[in-house]
């Protein structure tokens, strides 16, 4: 059976590295990237099972992301998941707003990260 490969685009380094440690550590192959632009082009080239995208970056948000990504039908069936540290409330609002698969909270607590990544499949 093949690895999952997840990408995940966030503008911090620290997050990068500790998430993507604690994928790889359950099994995951992971994919980083440190700037929003380009990221939809990245999904086609990378093919990822699943995208952790932060919804805070700067010059372009993840949710607009998102709303380019959907409307590219080589994106469709690609999961996008919003990755935050903001209120379950706000997520919801934003993920309605923008069309995102869903969420995933970021968390100091790796075995709920996988948990919650491994709910996607």
């Amino acid at each position: 059976m093949s690895r999952k490969k997840i990408m995940i685009v966030d503008d911090s380094e620290i997050v990068l590295e500790l998430t993507k440690s604690v994928l790889e550590d359950a099994g995951f192959e992971i994919v980083t990237r440190n700037t929003p632009f380009g990221t939809s082009n990245a999904i086609v080239r990378e093919k990822p099972d699943l995208v952790l995208l932060d919804v805070s970056m700067p010059a372009l948000s993840g949710n607009s992301i998102v709303e380019l990504a959907k409307k590219d039908d080589a994106l469709k069936n690609t999961k996008i998941l919003l990755y935050s540290d903001r209120s379950t409330e706000e997520l919801d609002g934003i993920m309605a707003k923008c069309g995102a698969d869903g969420y995933i909270k970021k968390t100091d607590d790796d075995l709920d990260l996988v948990r919650q990544v491994n709910s996607w499949f």
